[in-house]
């Protein structure tokens, strides 16, 4: 291969690694002073884009993927922004722009979805966030426990609805939050 052909590959393998790790599709490349190829060869997969096929299959009962939902959570309580799902997988609805380019975080065209991944990557918070995940789900298991002769029934936590997952993201935010996860499921959530 010629070394313009391996430039130009790695000019978008990276940002698909970058945007999948950021978005939890991916591994995190691990070892400072790695060459992206490196990372590529490293963690074969984690360089190419994932179709909304792919996605769709973390989908739970809402809807929703619970993992992403919650790295959304994650980078709206470490930053105080708010990245919609719903932007995100519009992003991720397309491997193309309109005008046929690849369709890359880095591209000028997605500066919201640019602003999470580069955090994402230069925190390396995949850690942090699946800490972030077990302490929600751990809050989820203390509630049902501390409820259920009341009549709140247990789901699985990456079942639970939108609205119940910003309930135990708040709460864990703020120690003044009264969780009320009943009143949520009784409302149909």
């Amino acid at each position: 291969m010629l070394e313009a052909e391996r430039q130009e590959q790695r000019d978008f393998v990276a940002p698909y690694i970058r945007v999948n790790y950021a978005f939890g599709m991916g591994s995190d490349p691990g070892e400072a002073g790695r060459s992206e190829w490196e990372i590529e060869h490293i963690y074969e997969g984690s360089g190419l884009y994932k179709s909304p096929r792919e996605i769709d299959q973390e989908k739970n009962g809402w809807g929703i993927d619970s993992h992403k939902y919650l790295h959304l959570r994650f980078y709206e309580r470490e930053t105080g922004i708010i990245l919609a799902y719903e932007t995100v997988i519009d992003y991720f609805s397309e491997e193309f722009e309109p005008d046929g380019s690849l369709r890359l975080y880095n591209n000028g065209k997605h500066p919201e979805i640019q602003a999470f991944v580069e955090w994402m990557w230069e925190g390396r918070y995949q850690e942090a966030v699946r800490e972030y995940r077990r302490r929600l789900s751990e809050m989820y298991s203390d509630y049902f426990h501390d409820h259920k002769d009341a009549g709140f029934k247990s789901q699985v936590f990456y079942s639970l609805s939108p609205q119940m997952l910003d309930a135990l993201a708040r709460a864990e935010a703020d120690p003044d939050y009264m969780l009320d996860l009943t009143s949520l499921q009784q409302a149909g959530y």
